[in-house]
C-alpha cells in the first residue's frame, strides 16, 4: 500500500515564511506595479483581475513586444517555417482588462521607502505592491569572442528569428551546451545542417535527466546526424574556428550558446534585497524580505520540497504557479494548491517530460528504452520525488501527483509497466 511521506520542515523556509505579507485587504486605490512583462509577470496581472482585484495594475516590460510565452522560441519557431510569434493576448485584450502596459521601458531606479520605480524614459510609477518578474539572462561564452560567424543565445523573439534564418541556409552549426535548449536547437537543425554539440559534462543534461533518458536522447540525435563532443569546452576562437579544451578545433557557420542562465543584477540592490547568486529568495507565498515586494518566475529562488533544497525553478509551469500564488498573496484570496516542478520537451518524435527531482538518491527504470516508451522514477528514502517519461504521458500525469503527495511505493510495482501508477494516488 502506498503511504504519504512526511512534510519537510526546513528551518530556513519557516524563517522565511510570512515576511512582508500584506496586512490589509487591497482597496480600489491600491496600485500594483509588475516589473517584467514576460510570462510570469503577465500572468500575475491577469490573475489579479481573475481574483477580482479592482485597483490599478501596471505591467512594465523591457522588451517592446506584447507579453509572450518563451517555450515557442526553441520549439515551434525553429521547427515550423510558417510559425509566427503567438502573443498571450492582443493589445485590445490588455486594455479591456484595464492592465496598463509599459513596454520597451526597463526600470532604471527605485526608491523602496517612497515605493516608486523609475523607467528609462523618465516616468516614475508609485506602487502599493511591487512584483518582480524580471526573468533571467542567458549566460554568454566569452571564449567565443574572436569568432566572425554569428553567435546567438536563445532568449528572445529576435534570437529565435535570427537562428531560424541562419539554419535555413544550411552549413555547420556548433551548439555549446547539451541541455534542453541546446538539444531542441539541435533537433530543429538536424537534416538541414551539420550539427555538433559540445558538452562539458560526461553526458547530456547531466544535472536534469537520469542516465537512461540521456542515453536515449543521444541515440535519437545521433540517428539524425547530430555529433557530440563530451568533456570539452571552448577555450578560444578565431574566424570560423573554435578551439576546445582538448586542443581540437570545430569550425562552424553559426554558433548557438545554451549554457544556462543568470538572475538579473541591479534591481535587487535598488530595493534593498540581498542579491544572491541564485536569485531573489521568496517564501511559499512569493514574498521577499522587503515589505510590499513579491517576486515570481525564473529570477526567484524558492524551496523545493521534492529536491529538498533552495533553487531556481526555470519552467513554464512554475511561472504560472507562482503568478497565481503572488496574486493570492496580494488580494488575500486562498492560496492555490502546490504542485511539483514540471517541464516538457519535444524533439523529433520524442515527448520528454520531467517532474520533481528526476535524479533523487536512486532511480527505477519502468519499461524498455529500446521500445522508445519508458519512464524513470526517482526516489529519496523510499519516497517518489521525481520522474522522467519518454513518450508515456499517462505515466507522467500520475507521477506529478505521486511526487506532489510524497507517495512511497514498492520498487516492484514501479518496475512493472502493467501496474497503473494512478492506483497509488490518494483519493
Amino acid at each position: 500500500m502506498p503511504e504519504k511521506g512526511g512534510e519537510n520542515a526546513d528551518p530556513q523556509l519557516q524563517k522565511c515564511s510570512g515576511r512582508g505579507l500584506p496586512v490589509r485587504w487591497p482597496t480600489m486605490t491600491d496600485r500594483v506595479v509588475v516589473v517584467g512583462a514576460g510570462q510570469a509577470g503577465a500572468r500575475v496581472a491577469l490573475e489579479l483581475r481573475s481574483a477580482g482585484f479592482s485597483g490599478s495594475v501596471v505591467l512594465v516590460g523591457a522588451e517592446p513586444h506584447l507579453p509572450y510565452e518563451r517555450p515557442q522560441l526553441s520549439k515551434e519557431m525553429l521547427t515550423d517555417p510558417a510559425w509566427s510569434t503567438r502573443f498571450m493576448k492582443a493589445q485590445g485584450d490588455w486594455s479591456a482588462a484595464e492592465i496598463d502596459l509599459r513596454l520597451g521601458s526597463p526600470v532604471v531606479d527605485a526608491d523602496p521607502n517612497a515605493r516608486v520605480v523609475a523607467l528609462a524614459g523618465g516616468e516614475e510609477l508609485s506602487y502599493d505592491h511591487l512584483v518582480l518578474a524580471t526573468g533571467t539572462s542567458a549566460r554568454q561564452c566569452d571564449q567565443l569572442a574572436g569568432l566572425t560567424v554569428p553567435i546567438h543565445v536563445l532568449r528572445t523573439i529576435e534570437d529565435a528569428a535570427a537562428i531560424r534564418e541562419r539554419m535555413a541556409m544550411g552549413g555547420r552549426i556548433l551548439i555549446v551546451g547539451g541541455g534542453i535548449i541546446g538539444l531542441e536547437v539541435a533537433a530543429a537543425a538536424a537534416g538541414a545542417c551539420d550539427v555538433t554539440v559540445v558538452e562539458a559534462g560526461s553526458r547530456l543534461f547531466e544535472r536534469g535527466l537520469p542516465a537512461e533518458a540521456s542515453e536515449h536522447l543521444e541515440q535519437m540525435h545521433a540517428g539524425n546526424g547530430v555529433r557530440f563532443r563530451y568533456g570539452v569546452r571552448p577555450v578560444s576562437a578565431s574566424g570560423r574556428d573554435t578551439t576546445l579544451s582538448d586542443g581540437s578545433v570545430e569550425s562552424a557557420d553559426l554558433v548557438v550558446v545554451g549554457i544556462g542562465v543568470e538572475p538579473p543584477r541591479g534591481i535587487a540592490a535598488m530595493i534593498g534585497l540581498p542579491e544572491g547568486a541564485q536569485g531573489l529568495r521568496v517564501d511559499d507565498r512569493a514574498v521577499t524580505e522587503r515589505s510590499g515586494v513579491l517576486a515570481v518566475g525564473d529570477a526567484t529562488e524558492q524551496f523545493s520540497r521534492c529536491h529538498n533544497r533552495w533553487m531556481r525553478i526555470e519552467t513554464w509551469a512554475n511561472a504560472n504557479q507562482q503568478a497565481a500564488i503572488a496574486a493570492a498573496s496580494i488580494t488575500g484570496a486562498p492560496q492555490p494548491a502546490k504542485v511539483a516542478p514540471w517541464f516538457w520537451s519535444d524533439q523529433y518524435n520524442m515527448n520528454i517530460q520531467v517532474a520533481g527531482d528526476s535524479i533523487g538518491e536512486e532511480t527505477v527504470l519502468r519499461g524498455d528504452p529500446a521500445s522508445g516508451r519508458f519512464a524513470v522514477i526517482a526516489l529519496r528514502g523510499g519516497e517518489i520525488v521525481g520522474g522522467t517519461t519518454i513518450n508515456v504521458p499517462k505515466d507522467m500525469a500520475a507521477i506529478r501527483k505521486l511526487v506532489g503527495n510524497g507517495i512511497r511505493l514498492e520498487r516492484a510495482a514501479i518496475e512493472d509497466p502493467a501496474y497503473k501508477l494512478r492506483q497509488a494516488i490518494p483519493a
